[in-house]
């Protein structure tokens, strides 16, 4: 649910805001990965690490809360 993608999405910021902005840029933003590098000031490898990373936490938190 939304509920649930919001309580994730707030233990993200808490636990690494680079991820949750990450995750803010090319998910709801829309913007590519080359984008979210620039933009962010760091390499497209670390975004690629962070989008995989992110979208994991993301996904586990939602899955334990069903």
């Amino acid at each position: 649910s939304f509920l649930d993608l919001d309580v994730a999405l707030e233990q993200l910021q808490e636990q690494s805001p680079r991820l949750h902005e990450t995750i803010s840029l090319r998910f709801f933003a829309g913007l590519t990965i080359a984008d979210t590098a620039e933009l962010l000031g760091c390499s497209i490898s670390r975004v690629e690490a962070d989008w995989r990373l992110a979208r994991a936490k993301l996904l586990h938190w939602l899955s334990d809360s069903q």
